[in-house]
C-alpha cells in the first residue's frame, strides 16, 4: 500500500508539472476528468507555506469534496493534511486540527506515520505557547497514537516529555510524574538495545552487578545485619560496599515502610555512588527515591528525582552529580520568580480594585455634589419665586388700597369742595382764590396717588403687552430737565407674566437709581426680544457717573436685588460706568 501511495504522488507531480495555481485552479473547477481535476488539486496544494496558505485553500478545498465526492481515499488524505497545514500557517488552529482528524479517519500507515504525528506534535505546541494546556496535551497524544512503534521512537519520547512539562506547569506532578516516566522507560530500552549492540563487555557488567546486588540482599535480610556490615566497612574504608549496603538499607526500610530511614540510607547511597562515579548504583538509587517520594505522596520531589535519573542517562550523565545541584537551583529560582510574578499580579490586581473604587467613590461624590447643587439652586428659584410673588401680591394689594381707598376718598373731598365753592358766598377774590387751590391740590394728591397705584401694580400689563406700560410709565416720570427714549421690539404681545414683571421691575429700580443719583438729561431704553426668544435690555444715561471697579459707591442703588431677579430667569447683569461719563445696565435674558 505504501508503494502504491507514492506511485500516486508521483504520477500527480509528472502529469502537473510546470503548471501555475491559477491553471491549476482552472483546471479543479472545470469539467476535466476526475483524476485529472484531482491531480491538479494535490499539485497546487503539495506545499503549504506562511505565503502560499490561502492560494492552496482556494484550490485544495473543492479538490477534497471532489475526491470525497468519488470516494478516492488517498486523495481525501493528502489534500486534508494540505488543508490543515495552510490553515496552521495562516494561525487558524482549531480548523487545522480538524482537517488533520479527517486525515486520520482516512490514511494509510504511511501517512499515518511519516506525516501525522509531526503535524500533531507542530500544532500541539502553539497550544501550550498560548497556555492551552488540554488542547496541546490532547494533541501530543495524537502524535504518540500514529507515531511509529519501531525505530528510533524520538517523537513519542519528545511529546511524553512535553505532555510531562505540560502537567508539571499545571502542578499536577503525578501525571507528570507518570509521563516523564514513560519517556524515560523508551529511552532507557532503547539506549540498553543499542549499549549490549554495540559494547557486549558492557552488557554484561550491567547483569553482573545487578547480581551482586541481588545477592546481597539475600545475605542481609535485616536492618542490623546491614548496620553491622555498614560499620564493618566503614572501618576499612570499602566505599564500593558502603555503597551497596547504603542501597540494600533503603531497600529494606522502604519495604518496612520506614520512609525516613529509608529516605536517609538512599541518599547516603546517592552520596558515595557520585563520589566514585559509580552510574549504574546512581541510576538505581534515584529510581528507589523517585518511587520513595511518589509512595508518600510527594510527586513534586518524585518528579525531581526522575529528572535527575533522565539527566543521568544522557550523553555525559556519568557527571551529572555536578550538575543536579544547579538544575534544583534553577528549578527553586523559578518556583521564586513564579511566586514573584503572583505576588506582583495580586498587588496589581489590589491596585486596580483600590483604584477602580476610589473612581466610583470620586463619582458617586461628584454625583452627590452636583445633585446638592442642583436641589440648592431649585430651592433658591422656589424661594425667589415666592418672594417675587409675595411682593407682587403685596403691591397689589397696596396698590388696589390705594385706588380703591385714599382716591375714592380724595375724589369725594374735591366733589365736597366744589359743592361747597358753588353754595358758600364769597367775601372777596381772596377768599374764592384759595378755596380753589384747595381742590387743585386735592386733584394733584388724586393723579399722585394714581400714578403711584399704576406703578406699582401696571394694570394694563396683562391687556396691552409689556412695550405699552413701559411706554405709559416713561411719559409720567419725564418732565422738562430729563428726555427719556425708548425703543422696544418684539414686545407688542402679552408672552410671560413673570419675565414682563421681573423686566419691569428692573426698568423701574434701573430709572429710579438715574432719577436719583445720576443727574442726568437723557435716557436711551433699548428692549429686543429676537427670534429664538432672547431677551436684552440696556438703560443707558449721561450722568456724572460713578467708579464701577469700588463697589461701596453703588450699594445703595439696589443692585443685588436687580441681580437676584435676573438670576431667577437664569440671565446676567453687566453694569459699566465711569466718572463724568455716565451708566450703562445691561441685561440679558436667554430663552
Amino acid at each position: 500500500m505504501k508503494y502504491l501511495f507514492c506511485f500516486f504522488l508521483f504520477l500527480t507531480a509528472v502529469e502537473c508539472l510546470g503548471q501555475n495555481i491559477d491553471s491549476l485552479n482552472k483546471i479543479v473547477l472545470g469539467n476535466a476528468p476526475v483524476q485529472k481535476r484531482l491531480n491538479a488539486a494535490i499539485k497546487g496544494s503539495g506545499h503549504p507555506s506562511v505565503k502560499n496558505a490561502n492560494n492552496v485553500l482556494t484550490i485544495a478545498k473543492p479538490g477534497l469534496r471532489l475526491a470525497v465526492r468519488s470516494g478516492n481515499k488517498p486523495a481525501v488524505s493528502l489534500l486534508s493534511v494540505s488543508i490543515g497545514k495552510a490553515y496552521y500557517f495562516i494561525r487558524r488552529y482549531d480548523s487545522a486540527a480538524y482537517y488533520y482528524d479527517a486525515a486520520a479517519n482516512v490514511s494509510d500507515k504511511s501517512l499515518k506515520e511519516n506525516v501525522l504525528p509531526y503535524n500533531y506534535a507542530e500544532l500541539a505546541k502553539v497550544y501550550a505557547l498560548q497556555k492551552n494546556y488540554d488542547k496541546a496535551i490532547e494533541l501530543y497524544n495524537k502524535a504518540i497514537l500514529y507515531a511509529p512503534v519501531t525505530g528510533p521512537r524520538r517523537l513519542p519520547m519528545a511529546a511524553l516529555n512535553k505532555i510531562g512539562e505540560l502537567y508539571e506547569a499545571r502542578r499536577d506532578y503525578q501525571n507528570a510524574l507518570n509521563y516523564f516516566r514513560r519517556a524515560y522507560d523508551i529511552s532507557d530500552s532503547l539506549d540498553l538495545v543499542e549499549r549490549t549492540k554495540k559494547n557486549t563487555s558492557e552488557a554484561y557488567s550491567r547483569d553482573f552487578i545487578g547480581d551482586v546486588m541481588e545477592g546481597m540482599r539475600h545475605k542481609t535480610s535485616s536492618v542490623e545485619d546491614i548496620l553491622k556490615a555498614i560499620d564493618t566497612k566503614k572501618a576499612i574504608n570499602d566505599t564500593l560496599a558502603l555503597t551497596i549496603n547504603y542501597f540494600n538499607l533503603g531497600i529494606l526500610c522502604k519495604s518496612k515502610q520506614q520512609y525516613s530511614q529509608a529516605l536517609e540510607a538512599l541518599q547516603k547511597c546517592l552520596q558515595y555512588a557520585t563520589n566514585i562515579y559509580y552510574t549504574e548504583m546512581q541510576g538505581s538509587v534515584l529510581n528507589e527515591l523517585t518511587d520513595l517520594y511518589e509512595q508518600v505522596g510527594n510527586h513534586r520531589q518524585a518528579l525531581v528525582y526522575l529528572k535527575k535519573r533522565i539527566a543521568l542517562s544522557a550523553p555525559g550523565g556519568n557527571h551529572i552529580s555536578k550538575t543536579m545541584d544547579e538544575l534544583q537551583t534553577k528549578y527553586e529560582i523559578t518556583q521564586r520568580e513564579d511566586q514573584v510574578l503572583r505576588q506582583q499580579f495580586e498587588i496589581t490586581k489590589r491596585n486596580y480594585w483600590v483604584a477602580g473604587i476610589s473612581v466610583i467613590a470620586m463619582l458617586m461624590f461628584l454625583t452627590g455634589y452636583i445633585y446638592y447643587k442642583q436641589t440648592r439652586l431649585r430651592q433658591r428659584n422656589i424661594a425667589m419665586q415666592a418672594i417675587i410673588a409675595t411682593e407682587e401680591s403685596e403691591r397689589k394689594r397696596i396698590a388696589q388700597d390705594l385706588h380703591d381707598g385714599v382716591s375714592q376718598t380724595m375724589t369725594a373731598a374735591k366733589m365736597s369742595l366744589r359743592a361747597i365753592a358753588n353754595e358758600m358766598p364769597f367775601v372777596n377774590d381772596e377768599q374764592q382764590k384759595r378755596l380753589e387751590k384747595a381742590i387743585s391740590l386735592v386733584d394733584e394728591g388724586f393723579r399722585e396717588v394714581r400714578t403711584i397705584s399704576h406703578n406699582m401694580m401696571p394694570w394694563a400689563l396683562n391687556e396691552t403687552g409689556l412695550a405699552t406700560v413701559i411706554k405709559q410709565f416713561i411719559s409720567n416720570i419725564e418732565n422738562e430737565t430729563i428726555t427719556i427714549n425708548f425703543f422696544c421690539k418684539g414686545f407688542d404681545q402679552p408672552f410671560n407674566d413673570t419675565v414682563e414683571i421681573i423686566l419691569y421691575r428692573v426698568l423701574q429700580e434701573s430709572l429710579h437709581n438715574v432719577m436719583k443719583h445720576a443727574s442726568a438729561s437723557r435716557i436711551d431704553i433699548s428692549l429686543i426680544k429676537d427670534e429664538q426668544g432672547n431677551i436684552s435690555l440696556t438703560i443707558e444715561d449721561n450722568g456724572k457717573g460713578f467708579d464701577a471697579a469700588r463697589p461701596e459707591t453703588y450699594q445703595g442703588m439696589g443692585l443685588n436685588n436687580l441681580r437676584s431677579r435676573i438670576m431667577f430667569l437664569k440671565g446676567k447683569v453687566e453694569l459699566s460706568s465711569k466718572i463724568g461719563q455716565g451708566t450703562l445696565v445691561s441685561v440679558y435674558v436667554p430663552a
